[in-house]
């Protein structure tokens, strides 16, 4: 077992955990702690640094979830093999998104879908709405926001009802550019993003931007329904990739032929697991071996609730590789329409090249308040606060489900993002759930609107939002889902 001395430095502001991991992180990285090599237990390395197990287990927990280590049951900790050539490896334990046949024909055409076809319909009808569109609004700024709103329009700042940047206001770019680095881990220059109103105008912008090169585009088996209607639209076979505990399968993206594959590594929608740093090297080199491109949605990226947020997978790139794609909507209002693509320099060209044929359909009024928003520092504070109210919501719906549906179902995807997944153990049919639930005036959603052909959607599985939902009214709701549910 490789002796682990870290220096910890209590005075600093970085916190003894991640500093603990970033240590450990290295020594995996520069091969000090070779693959399959055990870990100290977190009672062993406490008492070995005269420390208490909490901020041990912290570092722990965070290696595992970007896949540095892995935990085997009842062995501990383990060094993961980060080769690029190594075999499919599991990351994320305790995560079993859906049962797998051993092949499955890949969908090549498909019909568009409408957009936001399960995004809270019909919610007034609903004593009860689990959608995952929504967002909770009590902690949203008003006061503030209104302010800075307001400031728009005093003569001094007259620019700003003009048609503003083609690539949307500079002062946002630089704060949003500033924000990817400290928060996302993401590398780029104010120069590089584009600014856009709304995930799917960003995503249509791009695949506009792809569309010359591309001869096949992958993606995720599941994406979202707007996603996947932009997807079949794109003028490109699509090549859905089957997902496995620690992300996509790399074994079936090699044989794809695809010139481009569409993911969300942090937290993937909607089974949420984490693509491992071992997978994400393995991306990185696949997209440089064939000149192909990673897109990559930073979906629900902010909200991890064990550990600090997992780094992008644009900040491992050094060959401009990853597009990155981001938006404002969950984080502070949907209504908000600001988006951005970080485009690698190839493709800022071609994008600059077909500029005078783009119009900025954010509104430069927004664009001009967020700037002022995230320069003062708010924007990361109303972060900070979000996470925590996620996170007490996630919990109470957790308990309520152990409390009400006990081993009637599986929970999938908890631990990041603003929904769960819940997996029938009775051997009912999504469509018998969903319709038992809004007989009750419970509002559960479908999840097999999200696979990219009708044969690879899970079986029982339906989708409880927890992001709009007051978080009083969480444990009667599940209460009530559970009689309505009652075999």
């Amino acid at each position: 077992m490789h002796s682990l001395m870290p220096t910890l430095d209590d005075a600093s502001n970085v916190p003894v955990y991640m500093q603990l991991y970033a240590y450990i992180k290295a020594q995996i990285s520069a091969g000090q702690l070779r693959p399959g090599e055990k870990l100290p237990s977190v009672r062993l390395l406490a008492s070995l640094l005269g420390r208490s197990r909490t901020p041990i287990a912290h570092a722990y927990d965070q290696l595992a979830a970007e896949g540095y280590a892995v935990s085997r049951p009842r062995s501990g900790l383990f060094v993961a093999d980060l080769s690029i050539h190594s075999p499919e490896i599991t990351g994320s334990p305790g995560i079993d998104p859906i049962d797998k046949s051993a092949s499955k024909p890949l969908a090549t055409d498909g019909p568009p879908i409408p957009s936001r076809a399960y995004h809270a319909a019909n919610a007034d009808e609903a004593d009860y709405d689990f959608g995952y569109g929504a967002v909770d609004l009590s902690q949203f700024p008003h006061g503030k926001w209104r302010k800075l709103v307001g400031e728009c329009f005093l003569p001094e700042n007259g620019r700003t009802l003009l048609y503003g940047d083609y690539q949307g206001d500079p002062r946002l770019r630089e704060e949003i550019a500033a924000y990817l680095l400290h928060a996302r881990g993401v590398r780029s220059l104010p120069g590089q993003i584009v600014v856009g109103a709304g995930t799917y105008h960003s995503l249509a912008l791009l695949l506009q931007l792809l569309r010359p090169r591309l001869g096949a585009i992958a993606a995720e088996e599941a994406v979202n329904d707007g996603v996947k209607s932009l997807l079949l639209q794109a003028g490109a076979p699509v090549k859905p990739i089957s997902l496995e505990a620690d992300g996509i399968r790399m074994d079936e993206l090699r044989a794809s032929s695809a010139q481009a594959v569409y993911l969300t590594p942090s937290h993937q929608f909607p089974y949420g697991m984490t693509t491992s740093i071992a997978k994400r090297l393995q991306l990185l080199a696949w997209a440089q071996a064939r000149d192909a491109y990673i897109i990559e949605n930073d979906y629900d990226g902010e909200f991890r609730y064990g550990g600090k947020p997992i780094p992008s997978l644009q900040g491992l790139d050094a060959d401009g590789r990853v597009i990155y794609l981001g938006t404002f909507s969950k984080a502070l209002a949907p209504s908000l329409r600001i988006s951005y693509l970080v485009l690698p320099p190839e493709l800022l060209s071609a994008f600059k090249a077909m500029a005078h044929s783009y119009d900025q359909l954010a509104s430069p009024i927004f664009q001009a308040a967020l700037a002022r928003f995230m320069r003062a520092g708010d924007f990361e504070r109303h972060i900070r606060r979000m996470r925590m109210l996620y996170n007490r919501k996630q919990e109470t719906m957790l308990a309520a489900v152990r409390e009400h549906l006990g081993d009637r179902v599986d929970v999938i995807g908890q631990g990041s993002g603003l929904h769960l997944l819940l997996r029938d153990r009775c051997g009912r049919r999504e469509e018998e759930l969903v319709t038992a639930a809004r007989a009750a005036r419970v509002h559960v959603y479908p999840t097999s609107i999200y696979a990219l052909a009708p044969e690879l959607a899970a079986p029982g599985t339906v989708l409880l939002g927890y992001g709009g939902i007051p978080i009083e009214r969480i444990a009667s709701g599940i209460r009530r889902l559970s009689e309505a549910w009652e075999v």
